[in-house]
C-alpha cells in the first residue's frame, strides 16, 4: 500500500459518481444515492449532496437540529408514504414533518456544500460527520479522517503503517526495527475477515495485515493523527484507504507558532473567518478594516469550480475568490514572512481581541 493523492480531476469524477449512481441496496431509500470508495459506502440525497449525522442527536427519535440549525443543515425529509427498512428509519420532527435516519441518527445535508460529493461539513465543530458504512474492520482497528485521507488506525487513533519492501506475508521488521515500530497485534479469538489476515511473527504472535501488508504503529507518534512515520527510510507509508484530494497548486505548507498552516505560493498564511454571517464579520472588521488589513485570495479564470474542500466563490462584481469548506479565504497584509500569523483572531482592525479571522492550520479540521 502506498501513499497516493487524488488529483483535481478526481473532484469531477466524484461529481459524476454521485450524480449517476443509484442506490443498489434495496434497503436504501429511493431518495438516497450512494458512492463507494476504498473507505466504504457514502450516502447522499437524491441530488448526490452529502448526508451527515449530528453528534448532539442523542435522544432516540428526536432531532436536536432545529430552527437556525435546520436552515444551515437541512434535514433529509421522508415522504408521507415512505416506509422504514432495515437500518433506515423515520423520525418525526417538531414541525410534524418526517425525517430519514440511519442507525437511529437523523440525516442532514449541509447548505454550504457546493457540489455533489463535496463534504465541507465533515467534522465541522467536532459535531458533524459524513454518513457512511465503513469497510469491514477487524477487532483492534479503526478508520480515521486525516488531512492525507481516511487512514487505518488502532483503537487509540494512532496511525498505522505498512512497508513497501515487505514481501507478501513476510516480515521485514525485526530486531532493531522493532525499537521504532510496533506490529499491530491480533486480539485473542479474533478471526480474519474480508481482505484482513492474521500473519504469524517469529515470536509466535499474530499480526494484522490488510491486503497482505502487515500493519505497524510508529513509536515516535505521540498523539492520534500523528504521521511521523510516513516516508521513514523511504519505505514506510501511512495505511491510507481513501487518499485526500491534492491541494490547489498555489497552496503551500508553512511552519508557524501554531504548527503547520496553509499558505499561498509566497508563504503568506491563509485565513478564514470564524463567524457564519456577513453581519458578524462587519461588526468585527468593517469594510475599511478589511481594505487595510486583508486581501481576498483571488482565483484565476482557469481555476476549477471545486477541488475537494476547496472551491471558487464568485462575487457580485464577477471577481473570483478561493474558499475553503465554503468559507472565503484571505491573507493578512501585515504578515511579512512565511508562517507569520499576525492576523490570528483579528478583531476591529486590532490584533487579538477574541474571535474573527483564524489561520488555516493544516490539522485543524481533523483533530478531535
Amino acid at each position: 500500500m502506498r501513499i497516493l493523492f487524488a488529483s483535481f480531476s478526481l473532484a469531477f469524477l466524484v461529481f459524476v459518481d454521485w450524480a449517476a449512481r443509484a442506490a443498489h441496496d434495496p434497503q436504501v431509500p429511493s431518495v438516497v444515492t450512494t458512492r463507494v470508495t476504498g473507505a466504504g459506502m457514502f450516502f447522499g440525497d437524491a441530488k448526490g449532496m452529502t448526508l451527515y449525522t449530528y453528534a448532539r442527536d442523542i435522544t432516540p427519535g428526536i432531532s436536536a437540529c432545529v430552527e437556525a440549525c435546520a436552515k444551515l443543515w437541512p434535514p433529509l425529509m421522508a415522504a408521507a408514504d415512505a416506509v422504514e427498512s432495515g437500518e433506515w428509519t423515520i423520525i418525526s420532527r417538531d414541525e410534524g414533518e418526517r425525517q430519514w435516519a440511519l442507525r437511529g441518527k437523523p440525516l442532514y445535508t449541509y447548505s454550504k456544500d457546493s457540489y455533489p460529493g463535496g463534504a465541507f461539513g465533515d467534522r465541522l465543530g467536532t459535531a458533524w460527520n459524513v454518513a457512511f458504512n465503513s469497510i469491514m474492520l477487524p477487532p483492534g482497528v479503526a478508520l480515521r479522517a486525516l488531512y492525507v485521507g481516511r487512514t487505518l488506525t488502532d483503537l487509540s487513533g494512532m496511525t498505522l503503517y505498512t512497508r513497501d519492501d515487505e514481501a507478501k506475508g513476510k516480515s521485514a521488521c525485526e530486531k532493531v526495527c522493532l525499537d521504532t515500530w510496533t506490529p499491530l497485534p491480533v486480539p485473542q479469538l479474533a478471526n480474519a475477515i474480508g481482505e484482513w489476515s492474521a500473519l504469524s511473527r517469529p515470536d509466535g504472535t499474530l499480526q494484522w495485515a490488510y491486503q497482505g501488508k502487515r500493519l505497524y504503529s510508529n513509536n515516535n507518534d505521540i498523539k492520534p493523527g500523528d504521521l511521523k512515520g510516513s516516508d521513514a527510510d523511504k519505505v514506510w507509508r501511512a495505511a491510507i484507504i481513501e487518499p485526500a484530494v491534492l491541494l490547489p497548486s498555489w497552496v503551500s505548507i508553512q511552519n508557524s507558532d501554531m504548527g503547520e498552516v496553509f499558505a499561498d505560493a509566497q508563504g503568506s498564511t491563509l485565513y478564514t473567518f470564524a463567524g457564519v454571517m456577513k453581519k458578524t464579520r462587519e461588526t468585527i472588521c468593517n469594510d475599511e478594516c478589511m481594505t487595510k488589513n486583508w486581501r481576498p485570495v483571488a482565483a484565476d479564470a482557469s481555476a476549477p469550480a471545486f477541488a475537494g474542500d476547496w472551491s471558487v466563490m464568485v462575487a457580485a462584481d464577477g471577481t473570483k475568490q478561493w474558499a475553503y469548506k465554503g468559507n472565503a479565504v484571505y491573507t493578512h497584509l501585515r504578515d511579512k514572512e512565511p508562517g507569520a500569523i499576525g492576523g490570528d483572531k483579528w478583531a476591529a482592525g486590532v490584533g487579538g481581541g477574541g474571535g474573527g479571522f483564524i489561520p488555516m492550520t493544516r490539522r485543524r479540521d481533523f483533530e478531535e
